[in-house]
């Protein structure tokens, strides 16, 4: 394997110091300023938790910092929408869909020759980035087996004791597409044996071990960088982190939509890459051998001009290539039409997991190479989206063949909606409306042309405007960000729908959440999102041998995951109060009325609350004629359409 002196480190202490003073001022804001050093706390009891009850910070001062015990955060009621919670809505709301959500798991062969963690550092490749290298990268499995724990805690509601439906996985639930990495993806949901390995069996091989002194190498005491800025000396760690263990794998089904590292590249370089690095990771795939440091450069080069990998290795030379054990069938890149096959095979019979076969997706979408999906939970409509450009670009935006279809799906869960023209227009059974996609509406922004749905790209505003017209759309929930965000949408005449964007599984904190849909029984809908964190102590003792548990690499790469502050401040990533534990109002909505026959509970009854502009007696029908539409008596006919018979349906 080969070694390297040191790199200058250019990057500049100046601009260092004053994102630490920075990541400290953003601590105080959302209310997470680190203490100073205490013992540790005692550990919290087993049972379910979220961060209601407790989470986990940084504490004490310095350049690294170790976690600890917080005390928990209630749900910040927003008002954002309209509405005004009623004083006994506790004791008169029902759940109308209870859910988990991971995002941005990332799950990484981190050993891949197919990867650039030298373009983040040197500023050649997507400067700014973080996704190049992370010094917790080794352990993705073991952090996801973990948020699955924590989400098999939750299974029902801690508010009402609903069951949950599934857990929705929305995108980058892999690194860089390989075979491999979506294969362990997969074996961890369904609690399969998982191998998180490639190339030589029980070592690892990577850039964590190749010299190269702007990484940390856990392996070498004070040696690089990170070492000698307080990061722990532990032998025995990468070993490890690439050693056969068993997950307990999901307690309900789980669904999937794509994210743009599922789909092209590094999640940024596609076809239309005009650097070449697609063609360069294409090239490294079946490679022995690795280029870091300034060789990813040369690389770089040489693959633009069409070069084959033997010569950009003759070129490199082996000062700056790290030599690793080939392994081209784990690490070959997976076209969109394997990642559907891999979701669409059938799982053994000794571990089936908990389906469903697909995970959203159908045989004929994959036949028509469709990326998204619908399915009906109860009353509730939950939309997958794929917001990736599969050509280039690791922004979001939809083409018009899934916009078209996006458009048909919310009219035929709405008995009235306004149509471009600003008519409105009356058609299918009202149903509540969930989005899920892996883009945010802020960072829909890639209008490359997409040969996988040709045609001009409708980003984040236009769907906001399309969002507009359909008054039963009440959540969108999406990653990308690798932040917790909440958005209130104002919808055109009141009401409007909440935008849940949840953190990633590998940066800080590698946490997840559950979002239940609520009727407030007041004319209220909440969207109430709990943020949990995996399922390991805050922190472990630090071992010197490789008899790491899942369960304490995962509570060590979140603690990596804290302190790594090469392009991105650890403590934003989990946003403001009022982004993780929101009950989130929707007024001027909707109202819903379960009714009972004998001891057996029916079909829940979707009653639709008028909008206030909604009050004129003759409303356009779908075909853009006027004819009259009943309305309620007497002078509150702008209100709710269904109270007289509400009335009749109560028991």
């Amino acid at each position: 394997m080969a070694r390297h002196d040191e790199a200058p480190w250019w990057s500049g202490v100046a601009g260092r110091l004053r994102r630490f003073d920075r990541m400290r001022r953003d601590a105080r804001r959302v209310g997470v300023a680190p203490v100073g050093p205490r013992e540790p706390s005692a550990p919290v009891p087993p049972g379910p938790r979220t961060t209601v009850d407790a989470t986990i910070r940084p504490i004490g001062a310095g350049r690294y910092r170790r976690l600890d015990w917080a005390p928990g955060e209630p749900h910040v009621v927003r008002l954002d929408l309209g509405g005004e919670p009623a004083d006994d809505r506790a004791d008169r709301r029902r759940s109308l869909l209870y859910f988990a959500h991971h995002t941005d798991t990332h799950v990484c062969d981190a050993q891949s020759p197919a990867r650039l963690e030298g373009g983040d550092v040197y500023g050649w490749v997507n400067p700014g980035a973080d996704s190049g290298h992370r010094p917790q990268e080794t352990c993705t499995t073991q952090v996801l087996d973990r948020l699955v724990a924590a989400t098999n805690a939750v299974t029902t509601s801690p508010l009402t004791g609903a069951p949950m439906a599934w857990c929705l996985q929305t995108g980058d639930n892999t690194d860089n597409r390989a075979a491999a990495e979506v294969l362990w993806f997969v074996d961890v949901l369904d609690g399969r044996r998982v191998v998180p390995n490639t190339g030589a069996a029980g070592r690892y091989e990577g850039v964590q071990r190749s010299g190269w002194k702007a990484v940390w190498h856990p392996d070498r005491m004070a040696w690089d960088r990170r070492s000698r800025a307080g990061y722990p000396y532990l032998p025995g760690f990468l070993d490890a982190a690439v050693a056969p263990f068993d997950p307990v794998g999901l307690a309900v089904p789980w669904l999937a939509v794509f994210g743009n590292h599922d789909t092209i590249f590094q999640g940024t370089f596609g076809a239309s890459d005009r650097i070449g690095l697609a063609r360069l990771g294409a090239m490294l795939t079946a490679s022995g051998r690795k280029p870091i440091g300034p060789a990813l450069g040369r690389a770089i080069a040489l693959a633009r001009r069409g070069a084959d990998a033997e010569r950009w290795e003759q070129r490199a030379g082996d000062r700056w290539i790290l030599d690793v054990t080939p392994d081209p069938a784990a690490r070959r890149a997976l076209s969109v039409d394997d990642y559907l096959a891999a979701l669409l095979a059938p799982p053994p019979e000794e571990s089936p997991g908990p389906g469903p076969v697909g995970h959203g997706y159908a045989p004929a979408d994959r036949e028509a190479g469709r990326t998204w999906w619908t399915h009906r939970e109860g009353d509730v409509q939950v939309i997958g989206l794929d917001s990736c450009n599969h050509e280039n670009g690791d922004g979001g935006g939809i083409g018009p063949a899934q916009l078209e279809w996006l458009e048909e799906q919310l009219i035929g869960c709405h008995s009235r909606w306004r149509g471009r023209n600003d008519r409105w227009y009356e058609g299918g059974d009202d149903r509540l409306v969930v989005l899920a996609s892996h883009h945010n509406t802020w960072t829909m922004t890639n209008a490359t042309p997409d040969e996988h749905d040709p045609g001009p790209r409708a980003l984040g505003a236009d769907l906001v405007a399309l969002l507009d017209r359909f008054p039963n759309v009440v959540a969108w929930v999406n990653g990308h960000s690798h932040e917790h965000k909440i958005v209130g949408h104002r919808r055109t005449g009141g009401g409007g729908w909440w935008e849940v964007n949840t953190g990633s599984g590998i940066d800080f904190g590698q946490q997840g959440r559950t979002v239940e849909l609520l009727d407030n029984g007041d004319g209220t809908l909440s969207i109430v999102a709990t943020v949990f964190d995996h399922a390991s102590p805050p922190r472990v003792g630090y071992r010197r041998d490789a008899g790491w548990s899942p369960t304490e690499l995962a509570s060590m790469s979140r603690e990596l995951a804290a302190n790594d502050d090469r392009w991105l401040d650890p403590l934003a990533m989990i946003g403001g109060p009022e982004d993780r534990n929101v009950d989130g109002l929707v007024g001027e909505f909707l109202v819903v009325e379960f009714h009972q026959s004998g001891d057996l509970v029916g079909h829940a009854t979707l009653l639709r609350r008028r909008d206030r502009h909604l009050n004129d007696p003759r409303t356009p029908d779908r075909n853009g004629i006027d004819r009259p539409v009943p309305l309620t008596r007497g002078k509150h006919r702008q209100c709710c359409l269904a109270w007289p018979v509400l009335c009749d349906l109560l028991v």
